[in-house]
Protein backbone atom coordinates (compact mmCIF):
# COMPACT_ATOMS: atom_id res chain seq x y z
CA UNK A 1 0.00 0.00 0.00
CA UNK A 2 1.51 3.46 -0.92
CA UNK A 3 -0.18 6.90 0.45
CA UNK A 4 1.08 10.42 -0.30
CA UNK A 5 1.06 13.57 1.45
CA UNK A 6 1.75 16.83 0.36
CA UNK A 7 3.46 18.55 3.49
CA UNK A 8 1.96 22.23 3.52
CA UNK A 9 3.54 25.62 4.82
CA UNK A 10 1.97 24.88 8.26
CA UNK A 11 3.33 21.65 8.34
CA UNK A 12 6.74 22.73 6.81
CA UNK A 13 10.33 23.20 9.14
CA UNK A 14 8.88 19.82 11.29
CA UNK A 15 11.44 16.81 11.49
CA UNK A 16 9.78 13.74 9.52
CA UNK A 17 9.83 11.50 12.50
CA UNK A 18 7.91 14.59 14.55
CA UNK A 19 5.58 14.98 11.76
CA UNK A 20 4.56 10.99 11.39
CA UNK A 21 4.14 10.75 15.25
CA UNK A 22 1.58 13.60 14.78
CA UNK A 23 0.06 12.59 11.50
CA UNK A 24 -0.29 8.83 12.74
CA UNK A 25 -0.71 9.04 16.33
CA UNK A 26 -1.57 5.36 16.67
CA UNK A 27 1.71 4.16 15.39
CA UNK A 28 3.93 3.24 17.97
CA UNK A 29 7.51 5.43 17.64
CA UNK A 30 8.81 2.27 17.59
CA UNK A 31 7.10 1.20 14.40
CA UNK A 32 8.12 4.60 13.16
CA UNK A 33 11.61 4.10 13.46
CA UNK A 34 11.85 0.84 12.14
CA UNK A 35 9.55 2.42 8.52
CA UNK A 36 12.64 4.55 8.49
CA UNK A 37 14.89 2.26 8.90
CA UNK A 38 13.63 0.05 6.13
CA UNK A 39 13.07 3.08 3.54
CA UNK A 40 9.50 3.08 3.51
CA UNK A 41 9.43 6.38 3.91
CA UNK A 42 10.18 8.71 0.19
CA UNK A 43 10.73 12.32 0.16
CA UNK A 44 10.15 13.86 -3.37
CA UNK A 45 11.53 17.47 -3.57
CA UNK A 46 12.32 19.68 -6.21
CA UNK A 47 12.08 16.57 -8.53
CA UNK A 48 14.54 15.07 -6.31
CA UNK A 49 13.85 11.76 -4.58
CA UNK A 50 15.86 10.41 -1.71
CA UNK A 51 14.81 7.95 1.47
CA UNK A 52 13.40 9.90 4.72
CA UNK A 53 15.58 10.02 7.59
CA UNK A 54 14.32 11.05 11.09
CA UNK A 55 16.03 13.78 11.61
CA UNK A 56 15.10 15.60 7.88
CA UNK A 57 13.69 18.84 8.19
CA UNK A 58 10.18 18.74 5.78
CA UNK A 59 10.24 21.75 3.35
CA UNK A 60 6.75 23.11 1.65
CA UNK A 61 5.82 21.03 -1.44
CA UNK A 62 7.87 18.34 -0.24
CA UNK A 63 5.94 15.04 -1.58
CA UNK A 64 6.45 11.81 1.03
CA UNK A 65 5.14 8.46 -0.15
CA UNK A 66 4.86 6.46 2.76
CA UNK A 67 5.37 2.09 1.64
CA UNK A 68 3.25 0.75 4.75
CA UNK A 69 -0.11 0.56 5.83
CA UNK A 70 -0.57 2.61 8.59
CA UNK A 71 -4.15 1.58 9.08
CA UNK A 72 -2.88 -2.22 10.64
CA UNK A 73 -2.46 -0.33 13.52
CA UNK A 74 -6.16 0.30 13.95
CA UNK A 75 -7.42 4.57 14.17
CA UNK A 76 -6.20 6.60 16.96
CA UNK A 77 -8.40 6.81 19.84
CA UNK A 78 -11.02 10.11 19.30
CA UNK A 79 -9.84 13.47 21.37
CA UNK A 80 -11.69 14.24 24.14
CA UNK A 81 -12.73 18.39 24.07
CA UNK A 82 -9.89 20.05 25.81
CA UNK A 83 -10.94 22.18 29.18
CA UNK A 84 -8.54 24.99 28.70
CA UNK A 85 -9.73 27.09 31.22
CA UNK A 86 -9.74 23.84 33.78
CA UNK A 87 -5.58 23.59 33.69
CA UNK A 88 -4.95 27.55 33.65
CA UNK A 89 -6.52 27.19 37.36
CA UNK A 90 -4.99 24.35 38.32
CA UNK A 91 -1.91 23.76 41.11
CA UNK A 92 0.21 22.38 37.99
CA UNK A 93 0.08 25.20 35.88
CA UNK A 94 1.35 27.42 39.16
CA UNK A 95 4.05 25.62 39.15
CA UNK A 96 5.25 25.36 35.91
CA UNK A 97 3.88 28.31 33.65
CA UNK A 98 6.85 30.28 34.32
CA UNK A 99 8.25 33.05 31.47
CA UNK A 100 11.77 34.31 31.47
CA UNK A 101 11.01 36.52 28.24
CA UNK A 102 8.34 36.85 26.11
CA UNK A 103 7.88 39.05 22.83
CA UNK A 104 4.82 38.64 20.11
CA UNK A 105 6.84 36.43 18.46
CA UNK A 106 8.49 33.77 21.15
CA UNK A 107 8.94 32.69 24.31
CA UNK A 108 11.97 31.91 26.79
CA UNK A 109 10.25 29.72 29.49
CA UNK A 110 11.82 28.22 32.69
CA UNK A 111 11.65 24.86 32.89
CA UNK A 112 11.51 23.02 35.87
CA UNK A 113 13.10 19.61 36.94
CA UNK A 114 10.68 16.57 36.65
CA UNK A 115 8.20 17.96 34.09
CA UNK A 116 8.06 16.26 30.66
CA UNK A 117 8.42 19.00 27.95
CA UNK A 118 5.72 17.46 25.47
CA UNK A 119 3.30 14.52 25.64
CA UNK A 120 4.13 11.01 25.20
CA UNK A 121 3.13 7.45 26.06
CA UNK A 122 3.80 8.49 30.00
CA UNK A 123 2.92 11.66 30.03
CA UNK A 124 -0.97 12.83 28.76
CA UNK A 125 -2.16 15.66 27.49
CA UNK A 126 -2.48 18.43 30.08
CA UNK A 127 0.85 17.59 31.94
CA UNK A 128 3.47 18.84 30.09
CA UNK A 129 5.37 22.11 29.42
CA UNK A 130 3.71 22.84 25.74
CA UNK A 131 0.29 22.06 26.99
CA UNK A 132 0.64 24.72 29.20
CA UNK A 133 1.64 27.28 26.80
CA UNK A 134 -1.15 26.34 24.13
CA UNK A 135 -3.76 26.35 26.72
CA UNK A 136 -2.69 29.57 27.43
CA UNK A 137 -3.55 30.47 23.66
CA UNK A 138 -6.16 28.66 23.06
CA UNK A 139 -8.38 29.65 26.06
CA UNK A 140 -8.49 32.78 24.05
CA UNK A 141 -9.13 32.30 21.04
CA UNK A 142 -8.54 28.15 19.36
CA UNK A 143 -7.96 29.61 15.77
CA UNK A 144 -4.87 30.99 16.80
CA UNK A 145 -1.65 29.11 15.94
CA UNK A 146 -0.58 26.30 18.37
CA UNK A 147 2.55 27.44 19.98
CA UNK A 148 5.73 24.84 19.21
CA UNK A 149 9.18 23.67 21.07
CA UNK A 150 11.69 24.88 19.41
CA UNK A 151 14.32 22.14 21.12
CA UNK A 152 14.14 20.05 24.41
CA UNK A 153 15.19 19.51 27.51
CA UNK A 154 15.12 16.44 29.29
CA UNK A 155 12.74 15.51 32.11
CA UNK A 156 15.02 16.01 34.75
CA UNK A 157 16.78 19.20 33.33
CA UNK A 158 15.39 22.57 34.51
CA UNK A 159 16.40 25.88 32.90
CA UNK A 160 15.73 28.35 29.91
CA UNK A 161 13.80 26.88 27.10
CA UNK A 162 12.67 28.27 23.93
CA UNK A 163 8.95 28.19 22.01
CA UNK A 164 7.47 29.52 18.91
CA UNK A 165 4.21 31.48 18.72
CA UNK A 166 3.71 30.53 15.28
CA UNK A 167 5.17 28.45 12.31
CA UNK A 168 6.92 30.95 11.12
CA UNK A 169 8.94 31.96 14.29
CA UNK A 170 9.42 28.12 14.51
CA UNK A 171 11.30 27.62 10.97
CA UNK A 172 13.24 30.25 11.36
CA UNK A 173 14.62 29.39 14.96
CA UNK A 174 14.93 26.01 13.94
CA UNK A 175 17.17 27.19 11.30
CA UNK A 176 19.32 29.32 13.41
CA UNK A 177 20.18 25.92 15.66
CA UNK A 178 20.21 23.97 12.54
CA UNK A 179 23.14 26.90 11.38
CA UNK A 180 24.17 26.65 14.98
CA UNK A 181 23.63 30.19 15.60
CA UNK A 182 21.70 29.53 18.74
CA UNK A 183 24.29 29.27 21.74
CA UNK A 184 23.13 27.42 24.81
CA UNK A 185 25.11 26.66 27.86
CA UNK A 186 24.34 24.73 30.91
CA UNK A 187 25.64 24.05 34.52
CA UNK A 188 26.32 20.38 35.32
CA UNK A 189 28.08 18.74 38.68
CA UNK A 190 30.12 15.58 37.49
CA UNK A 191 32.10 13.27 39.22
CA UNK A 192 35.77 13.81 40.06
CA UNK A 193 38.30 16.09 38.79
CA UNK A 194 39.17 16.29 34.90
CA UNK A 195 42.52 16.86 33.74
CA UNK A 196 42.18 19.92 32.09
CA UNK A 197 40.42 22.91 33.05
CA UNK A 198 39.24 23.16 29.80
CA UNK A 199 38.72 21.30 26.64
CA UNK A 200 36.59 19.83 23.77
CA UNK A 201 34.99 15.97 23.53
CA UNK A 202 34.51 14.86 20.38
CA UNK A 203 32.74 11.33 20.47
CA UNK A 204 30.17 10.16 18.10
CA UNK A 205 26.93 9.03 19.45
CA UNK A 206 24.56 6.11 18.12
CA UNK A 207 21.13 6.01 19.05
CA UNK A 208 18.71 2.99 19.47
CA UNK A 209 15.27 2.74 19.95
CA UNK A 210 14.41 -0.33 22.41
CA UNK A 211 10.89 -1.51 23.26
CA UNK A 212 10.95 0.98 26.80
CA UNK A 213 13.70 3.39 26.33
CA UNK A 214 16.08 4.88 24.24
CA UNK A 215 19.66 4.56 24.90
CA UNK A 216 22.52 6.43 23.53
CA UNK A 217 26.30 5.04 23.34
CA UNK A 218 29.42 6.41 21.97
CA UNK A 219 29.98 4.87 18.58
CA UNK A 220 31.95 4.60 15.51
CA UNK A 221 29.71 2.82 13.38
CA UNK A 222 29.04 4.32 10.29
CA UNK A 223 25.42 5.20 11.31
CA UNK A 224 26.42 7.24 14.32
CA UNK A 225 26.44 10.99 14.37
CA UNK A 226 29.10 13.44 14.96
CA UNK A 227 28.88 15.37 18.78
CA UNK A 228 31.29 18.25 20.17
CA UNK A 229 31.05 19.34 23.81
CA UNK A 230 33.14 22.04 25.03
CA UNK A 231 33.75 22.64 28.86
CA UNK A 232 35.23 25.04 31.35
CA UNK A 233 35.39 24.29 34.96
CA UNK A 234 33.91 26.65 37.13
CA UNK A 235 34.84 25.15 40.24
CA UNK A 236 36.49 21.43 41.95
CA UNK A 237 34.71 20.75 45.71
CA UNK A 238 37.07 18.36 47.60
CA UNK A 239 34.47 17.54 49.99
CA UNK A 240 32.12 15.84 47.18
CA UNK A 241 34.90 15.04 44.56
CA UNK A 242 32.85 16.71 42.27
CA UNK A 243 32.98 19.42 39.38
CA UNK A 244 30.88 21.96 38.47
CA UNK A 245 31.31 22.42 34.74
CA UNK A 246 30.25 25.59 32.15
CA UNK A 247 29.17 23.01 29.18
CA UNK A 248 28.64 24.32 25.81
CA UNK A 249 26.74 22.41 23.14
CA UNK A 250 28.39 22.64 19.59
CA UNK A 251 25.97 19.82 18.53
CA UNK A 252 22.56 19.42 20.29
CA UNK A 253 22.56 15.46 20.15
CA UNK A 254 19.97 13.73 22.88
CA UNK A 255 21.52 13.03 25.95
CA UNK A 256 24.87 14.19 24.49
CA UNK A 257 26.42 16.05 27.44
CA UNK A 258 25.08 12.90 29.62
CA UNK A 259 26.78 10.34 27.74
CA UNK A 260 29.91 12.45 26.26
CA UNK A 261 31.21 12.89 30.70
CA UNK A 262 29.88 9.11 31.69
CA UNK A 263 32.51 8.23 28.44
CA UNK A 264 35.18 9.60 30.40
CA UNK A 265 34.59 8.35 33.85
CA UNK A 266 32.91 11.65 35.46
CA UNK A 267 29.35 10.83 34.68
CA UNK A 268 26.84 13.48 36.14
CA UNK A 269 25.32 13.23 39.75
CA UNK A 270 22.22 11.81 40.16
CA UNK A 271 21.98 10.74 36.24
CA UNK A 272 19.86 7.49 36.90
CA UNK A 273 20.48 6.54 33.98
CA UNK A 274 24.74 6.70 32.58
CA UNK A 275 26.14 7.95 36.40
CA UNK A 276 27.85 6.20 39.43
CA UNK A 277 24.45 4.46 41.21
CA UNK A 278 26.72 4.02 44.09
CA UNK A 279 27.91 7.67 44.27
CA UNK A 280 24.38 8.54 43.01
CA UNK A 281 22.97 6.86 46.58
CA UNK A 282 25.05 8.94 48.65
CA UNK A 283 24.21 12.35 46.83
CA UNK A 284 20.67 11.43 47.83
CA UNK A 285 21.12 10.73 51.23
CA UNK A 286 23.55 13.48 52.04
CA UNK A 287 22.25 16.08 49.82
CA UNK A 288 18.60 15.04 48.72
CA UNK A 289 19.39 14.92 44.92
CA UNK A 290 16.78 13.55 43.40
CA UNK A 291 17.87 14.19 39.55
CA UNK A 292 20.55 14.48 37.68
CA UNK A 293 22.54 18.23 38.30
CA UNK A 294 22.28 19.68 34.84
CA UNK A 295 20.55 22.93 34.40
CA UNK A 296 20.39 25.18 31.05
CA UNK A 297 21.14 28.42 32.25
CA UNK A 298 22.08 30.45 29.11
CA UNK A 299 20.59 30.90 25.89
CA UNK A 300 21.86 33.76 23.20
CA UNK A 301 20.93 34.62 19.61
CA UNK A 302 19.53 36.54 17.00
CA UNK A 303 16.35 37.66 17.05
CA UNK A 304 14.78 35.97 14.08
CA UNK A 305 12.32 38.79 13.61
CA UNK A 306 13.83 42.26 14.93
CA UNK A 307 17.35 41.42 14.69
CA UNK A 308 17.96 42.34 18.46
CA UNK A 309 20.59 40.23 20.06
CA UNK A 310 18.82 37.97 22.98
CA UNK A 311 21.58 37.29 25.99
CA UNK A 312 19.44 35.16 28.55
CA UNK A 313 20.83 33.94 31.88
CA UNK A 314 18.97 31.82 34.54
CA UNK A 315 20.36 31.14 38.21
CA UNK A 316 20.55 27.55 38.94
CA UNK A 317 17.84 26.06 41.16
CA UNK A 318 17.47 25.80 44.44
CA UNK A 319 17.84 21.81 44.53
CA UNK A 320 20.18 21.59 42.73
CA UNK A 321 22.04 25.25 44.97
CA UNK A 322 22.10 23.40 47.68
CA UNK A 323 24.25 21.00 46.63
CA UNK A 324 26.78 22.91 46.67
CA UNK A 325 29.15 23.69 49.73
CA UNK A 326 29.06 27.28 50.54
CA UNK A 327 32.59 29.33 51.32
Amino acid sequence: MTQQILISGNDAGQRLDRFLRKKFPQLPLTAIYKFLRQKKVRIVRSERKFHGKKEDMLEKNDELKLFFDAEKFGTAPEKKPVNFEFLLKSPFFRQHFQIHYEDEWLWVAEKNAGIAVHPGSKTPWGHSLIDLFVATVRSEDVSLPEPKLVHRLDKDTSGLILIAKNDATLRKLTALIRDDEIQKKYLALIKGKLPKESGEIRMKLLRTEGSKFTKIQTSRSAEAKEARTLYRVREYFPELDASLLEVTLDTGRMHQIRVHFSSLGHPLAGDQAYGDFAWNRELEKNYGLKRHFLHAYFLKFRHPETGKILELQNELPTDLKKMLPSK
